[in-house]
């Protein structure tokens, strides 16, 4: 019995004790939206990612998913949510290659790229690129903002006991961000 406790606490030290913290968190920089033939379009991306650039190259897979969201504000009432868009991209190194393996979903297609270059595949992971949000015509007019999330998830479940899964967090990263609000359809004052 006293063995299985050992096991037991062993097995939760991880969970329990806290983490480094280290000097630089992540953060997004952007978003940055432009109107290009009356679409909105927005490109975003994440800086200071020395931690997440550790894990990828130590052969953990990860998971980056970018939700970009389009929200209407009220005055006296809660803001509307219009649309969103999402993409998850996954990477994994391939160790036998030397070489990391990653893919793009974004709801309608699918994209498998290779790098062999860790830059490469840093900017092309951490960027997410002129993501096509909504048309402004069919946009009723008002005030408009943009909200980012980005959140990471390791594609690596780590064998445990059942009843001690729910301490694990999904979600390793979340960020958030939402930018400046921009007029559609009414003059500006």
């Amino acid at each position: 019995m006293k063995k299985l406790l050992f096991i037991f606490l062993i097995s939760l030290h991880p969970v329990i004790t806290p983490q480094p913290v280290s000097a630089l968190t992540p953060r997004i920089d952007g978003p940055d939206m432009q109107i290009i033939n009356n679409n909105i379009t927005v490109k975003t991306s994440i800086a200071d990612t020395l931690d997440l650039d550790r894990t990828i190259k130590s052969g953990v897979g990860k998971e980056i998913i970018f939700t970009v969201e389009l929200i209407r504000v009220w005055k006296f009432w809660p803001d509307e949510f219009v649309v969103s868009k999402k993409a998850r991209k996954f990477v994994k190194y391939d160790n036998l290659r030397d070489q990391y393996l990653a893919s793009l979903h974004d709801g309608i297609s699918r994209a498998d790229v290779k790098f062999n270059d860790f830059a490469a595949l840093k900017d092309w992971l951490f960027t997410s690129n002129d993501v096509n949000l909504a048309n402004i015509r069919e946009l009723d007019p008002g005030h408009y903002y943009i909200r980012v999330v980005v959140e990471s998830r390791s594609m690596e479940q780590m064998p445990l006991i059942g009843f001690i899964m729910h301490l694990m967090p999904e979600v390793e990263m979340s960020l958030a961000k939402e930018s400046r609000s921009f007029t559609v359809g009414m003059p500006e004052k």
